[in-house]
């Protein structure tokens, strides 16, 4: 019986460029890289010969989201446009999105759109938007009305 997720995974082409993203850029704590080069680790990833660096970011609420560098085998770029199949993205709920907005793009980081605003139903007063990560990775950023209550869970 599944309990809860561990954690969220992104492989990443420089760990040192994403680590830099993800806590200097958003703010999340890194764990220290980790190097695996071990059989077990092989077995699981079905890899033979696998060599993987890596490191943990951690959010706040406890959440974890490993990022992962294939030093070998040497992954390939993938299309990460969000339509496609097997594409994911994670999304941060944050208290001011228009701020953060403002701060991230003087930090360079690339958004898809500025912050856009619900207008009825369940969005009616959420502000969204997505950014582009280390190497395409898709990230959004919620911001949910003053005293509205959402299921923990969805957001929603």
């Amino acid at each position: 019986m599944i309990r809860c997720i561990q954690h969220f995974s992104f492989t990443v082409s420089n760990l040192e460029e994403a680590i830099h993203f993800f806590s200097d850029i958003l703010g999340l704590e890194a764990t220290p890289i980790i190097e695996v080069r071990d059989e077990l680790t092989a077995k699981v990833v079905g890899m033979p010969g696998v060599w993987l660096r890596g490191s943990f970011m951690l959010t706040p609420g406890n959440g974890t989201i490993e990022l992962i560098q294939y030093v070998t085998p040497k992954g390939e770029r993938i299309d990460l446009n969000t339509c496609n199949v097997g594409v994911a993205h994670i999304s941060f709920e944050v208290d001011d999105i228009e701020e953060m907005y403002k701060d991230l793009i003087a930090k360079g980081v690339k958004f898809v759109s500025p912050p856009v605003w619900g207008k009825k139903g369940v969005l009616k007063g959420r502000g969204s938007c997505y950014l582009k990560g280390p190497d395409g990775i898709t990230l959004e950023f919620n911001q949910i009305p003053k005293g509205v209550k959402v299921h923990p869970a969805t957001g929603f």
